[in-house]
């Protein structure tokens, strides 16, 4: 494990871990999309298991999360655009693959960070070869009305800072006790989300579905059944759309499925799944 700092596009400085590089001939790497309120370092478990498995990974902190939020925490929530979530992707992919060059490369994504990894598929750069899609957010379990959706547009278009909270509290990600607190003790855990990133990544939902057939490589999407953070019709109109490029599977899981009870079931399918579809 080693502690990384990439450097935006915009020149911003982004703070990443890269696990298991030292490893000589890994099958791949896997660049990890963490969720809304997180931080890459929380990613530590899967991180273990992709080494196990025989794979390179490098957890980073998104805008707005974690060391992107500034020493003071002033930056909590605050992007400057949707379009930095899928620049910072990119490059990281570059300096990841700098340290283990011809390696193939893969996109993990949670929640947030999956809706951010569809889009820059989306996009067509990065040469990835699969994706992981853990409860990646396509649509909310309960949607905010018409008037609160316009009135976020309206503040996120006037400053880039004006945030809300939004807290997700940890008995919806997980059933089990110490992973609850886990994420109550977890000083750089938050709720904070600005109105820009709202109104980001809700258009960012759509463009995913609307386009779900145009993804360019498999994908694997895990659906949790008991998930009350966000819509699953949303995933699996998505998964409709992208017809025999996702291999679908719900799991009697909360939110976080890599961090409930059945992670390792999950884990076992997501290792299958990119030792079946990881390629140069």
């Amino acid at each position: 494990m080693k502690y990384i700092t990439v450097t935006a596009a915009d020149g911003a400085e982004i703070s990443a871990i890269a696990c298991n590089f030292a490893d000589s001939g890994v099958k791949g790497i896997v660049i990890v999309s963490h969720g809304f309120g997180e931080h890459g370092a929380m990613y530590g478990e899967l991180a273990q298991v992709l080494g196990q498995a025989g794979y390179a990974s490098v957890l980073f902190d998104q805008r707005g999360h974690g060391a992107a939020a500034g020493a003071d925490m002033k930056g909590l929530g605050i992007t400057p655009g949707y379009e930095c979530f899928l620049d910072d992707i990119i490059s990281v992919t570059d300096a990841a693959k700098l340290m283990a060059p011809g390696a193939p490369v893969a996109l993990y994504g949670h929640s947030m960070g999956g809706n951010i990894v569809v889009n820059t598929l989306l996009r067509g750069a990065g040469g990835y070869s699969c994706a992981v899609l853990e409860a990646p957010w396509l649509g909310l379990y309960k949607p905010p009305s018409p008037l609160i959706v316009g009135i976020a547009k309206l503040a996120g278009g006037l400053s880039p800072r004006l945030t809300t909270t939004n807290e997700l509290k940890p008995e919806v990600l997980t059933s089990v006790s110490e992973r609850m607190e886990a994420y109550i003790s977890d000083p750089l855990y938050h709720g904070k989300i600005s109105f820009r990133m709202f109104t980001g990544v809700k258009k960012g939902c759509a463009n995913a579905i609307n386009n779900a057939s145009r993804l360019p490589v498999p994908v694997f999407l895990a659906y949790a059944e008991n998930d009350t953070v966000l819509d699953n019709d949303a995933t699996l109109r998505f998964a409709a759309g992208a017809g025999e490029s996702a291999t679908v599977k719900g799991y009697d899981s909360r939110h976080a499925i890599h961090n409930d009870a059945k992670r390792d079931e999950y884990f076992h399918d997501m290792i299958e799944f990119l030792d079946s579809h990881i390629k140069a």
